[in-house]
């Protein structure tokens, strides 16, 4: 075997035996895609759309933000300290993100949008086959 095929083999083997010993990481409620309306959620090109992914990054049409503290604030709400890139700049937001009755996620004193609040409907992404 080449050394770089036995390289190949030793570190996904060790990827491998890493997994099994890590305990696995539960999906945060808020993770997922989110869109200000439904029709938003359709256009992959909308500005309304973001994600949420990994239980600490977000991302927006031109902005992109990682969170590095997340503190529960009641059932289901979050606060949030992160720092935020976009439109060439770099800036920080410290939003509450939380999950309504109704399912909607509300972002008070977000890092986009005009408003102090948005509210995203979740968006229901076909899986590829």
């Amino acid at each position: 075997m080449r050394a770089a095929t036995r390289f190949v083999v030793a570190l996904s083997f060790g990827a491998a035996l890493a997994g099994q010993c890590a305990p696995a990481l539960a999906a945060q409620p808020y993770e997922g895609f989110w869109a200000a309306t439904r029709k938003d959620c359709r256009d992959q090109d909308s500005a309304n759309r973001m994600s949420i992914e990994g239980g600490n990054r977000l991302y927006w049409y031109e902005t992109r933000c990682r969170a590095s503290e997340i503190t529960a604030d009641g059932k289901l709400g979050w606060k949030m300290r992160l720092a935020c890139e976009g439109e060439g700049e770099k800036f920080g937001s410290h939003p509450r993100v939380s999950i309504a009755a109704d399912g909607k996620l509300v972002m008070d004193n977000g890092p986009v949008g005009r408003a102090k609040r948005q509210t995203y409907v979740r968006c229901e992404i076909p899986k590829s086959r």
